[in-house]
């Protein structure tokens, strides 16, 4: 952390990011006074020509119109990526592949939504990775710091500013660092495990007396459950689904409605038998899902509580409940951590819990090493509500202010 900076007065800018496979999601606010919002961004990318870039730089911006140019490569991320390139979620990618221009681009919607004024931007940022992947922190790091520098291709034009800062942390180490300011669980005197269950992978990171001991990771994320299903059924569904998640999220032990929209078929008695059959398969396959993680589990530690979070640990939240219940294990979900009423203006509830617990460990970091004195004024006012900021207005508010400039360099 550099914490001098020169005589210009600079817009400090701090962002916290989670590279999700189901959705990117990140928390950004003018720092230190400023109101966090909530950043959200389908998952999928696709690398372009040049030639594609032009034809983009001609359109009207707009949040879902994301495209970054770095080093001669360009990218273009979350619904206009899936919807005119047929970008994927790369999956099977490590997700330090792709974290560049993933960061890039949060970083650029993050910059337009809380519709900064001037050139003159220091950016702290914070990125969660899975727990084998943080090491590639310092690369990211200086690759970032590099194209910062010298201008990173937007809708906008050219995206200068300095990276003071540029931390990473294993997913689920911010639900772990609130859980242990809570003064009433002793939680440096016990063994308290983290499950973040996300859709690519599962995370577990032990503490031991406030000291972590051991982090591992595995496939055994929503996507697994995807896969079997789809190939169990064989009635002609795609993994690549948008509504096959969210349909198998919503049902419950009473309910498979919503697997109904998910048949192809035209005739009703057709797709009466397919429901029967998503009735009968998915049970199964949560079972044997469920089945895996007990084992994964019971191989990697004890421990005297164990928090849970993550988008794909609700679909199984009565399995788990009933899992830890019978193991004698305590279970808190989110770290018994709550969202600000005003702060989930996305809709995603709890599946920015873990990105939002990181992203006051990281402010309470920088108020300690800019010796800011919060005065325990909460981030999120109980009166604020965000404001409307059109695609339009973010972008005149930038022309006026002689921040955006033509496309150079395509």
């Amino acid at each position: 952390m550099n914490k001098r900076s020169n005589s210009k007065d600079y817009t400090k800018v701090v962002v916290t990011i989670d590279l999700g496979t189901s959705s990117l999601k990140g928390i950004a606010q003018i720092y230190p006074d400023g109101v966090p919002i909530v950043l959200a961004m389908e998952p999928e990318i696709a690398d372009l020509g040049v030639e594609s870039i032009e034809y983009l730089s001609n359109q009207l911006v707009q949040d879902t119109t994301v495209w970054v140019g770095i080093d001669k490569e360009y990218f273009v991320l979350g619904a206009l990526a899936r919807s005119m390139f047929a970008g994927t979620s790369a999956i099977r990618d490590l997700k330090s592949q792709y974290a560049l221009p993933k960061v890039a681009a949060m970083l650029w919607l993050a910059i337009r939504r809380l519709a900064i004024k001037t050139p003159d931007i220091e950016l702290y940022v914070h990125l969660l990775l899975p727990v084998g992947e943080a090491s590639d922190g310092q690369t990211l790091r200086a690759k970032l710091a590099q194209n910062l520098k010298t201008g990173i291709i937007t809708p906008t034009g050219r995206l200068k500013a300095k990276l003071r800062s540029f931390d990473v942390s294993p997913e689920g180490a911010g639900i772990m660092a609130y859980r242990s300011r809570n003064v009433n669980i002793n939680y440096f005197q016990k063994s308290i495990g983290m499950l973040m269950l996300g859709y690519r992978n599962a995370s577990f990171i032990l503490s031991h007396k406030g000291n972590p001991i051991k982090a591992e990771s595995t496939s055994l994320g929503m996507n697994w459950v995807v896969d079997q299903f789809v190939e169990r059924t064989a009635v002609g569904l795609s993994k690549d689904d948008l509504r096959l998640v969210s349909a198998l999220a919503e049902t419950t032990f009473n309910n498979f409605d919503a697997l109904r929209f998910l048949s192809r078929k035209t005739k009703a008695e057709q797709i009466n038998a397919d429901v029967e059959l998503f009735c009968q398969i998915l049970p199964i396959v949560k079972k044997e899902y469920c089945r895996a993680l007990w084992r994964w589990l019971r191989n990697i530690a004890q421990m005297d509580e164990i928090l849970v979070c993550g988008g794909t640990a609700n679909f199984i939240r009565q399995e788990l409940t009933e899992h830890f219940s019978g193991e004698g294990i305590p279970i808190c979900w989110n770290g018994a951590m709550e969202l600000p009423k005003y702060l989930d203006t996305m809709g995603l509830g709890e599946r920015v819990a873990d990105v939002w617990a990181s992203h006051i460990s990281h402010i309470k970091f920088l108020d300690h090493e800019l010796s800011y004195d919060r005065q325990d004024k909460p981030l999120v006012p109980d009166y604020y509500v965000q404001p409307f900021n059109s695609s339009r207005l973010g972008m005149e508010i930038w022309q006026k202010n002689g921040y955006i400039t033509t496309n150079q360099g395509i």
